[in-house]
């Protein structure tokens, strides 16, 4: 099964319709905290848990970056997805300290316990699993972070919809709507990149 035209230019096209389709915008600056509701408890447990979430991507992503020999496409996937999820965890800690949180810190080993039993349905990877991508072929290495990333994208799309039913500060919300969009169309994209045959 062939994809036609440049699957790089679709991720990126695709991750740029995410970021800004009039239903799931970008979440609002940190500075619009002092005009909306006061968050729930519900709201503060999501920042914190995607913090952790995405923190496990970027190190994911960090970890096929550092190898030689990754098939391109695949290598700026990876950079993509590194500096779009960090962004978003420094502003997800802006707004946490806006609120008078404390900031949640990806190097907290509580952190990751955060999601408990949950675990393996928000998508957070084992370390056997994240070792996979240090150590296989490039091009093995290349597939198996697409894989992994989809199934960690579907957890975050999981808990995003569920807080989009139960959340109600404003910003939260649209996180949740953004993690959404932009994640689903990031995992079409690597599906795509899945099927097509990657040098190494």
């Amino acid at each position: 099964m062939s994809v036609p035209g440049s699957v790089l230019t679709l991720f990126l096209a695709m991750a740029a319709l995410a970021g800004c389709a009039a239903e799931a915008p970008r979440p609002e600056p940190v500075a619009v905290a002092a005009t909306v509701a006061a968050p729930r408890a519900i709201d503060v447990l999501f920042a914190r848990m995607m913090v952790a979430h995405h923190a496990q991507a970027v190190r994911l992503s960090r970890i096929l970056l550092a190898r030689p020999g990754v098939p391109e496409r695949v290598h700026h996937v990876a950079g993509f997805i590194a500096q779009d999820q960090q962004r978003e965890i420094d502003e997800i800690n802006a707004w946490l300290i806006a609120w008078g949180r404390p900031a949640a810190d990806p190097a907290d080993p509580a952190m990751l316990r955060m999601h408990g039993g949950d675990a393996a349905a928000h998508g957070m990877l084992t370390e056997d699993q994240l070792r996979e991508v240090g150590t296989a072929a490039p091009a093995a290495a290349a597939r198996s972070f697409l894989r992994q990333m989809i199934a960690h994208h579907t957890g975050a799309i999981t808990m995003a919809r569920s807080v989009l039913e139960t959340g109600g500060n404003r910003y939260i919300r649209s996180l949740a709507a953004h993690v959404v969009n932009e994640q689903t169309a990031e995992n079409d994209a690597m599906r795509a990149l899945l099927v097509t045959p990657l040098p190494g």
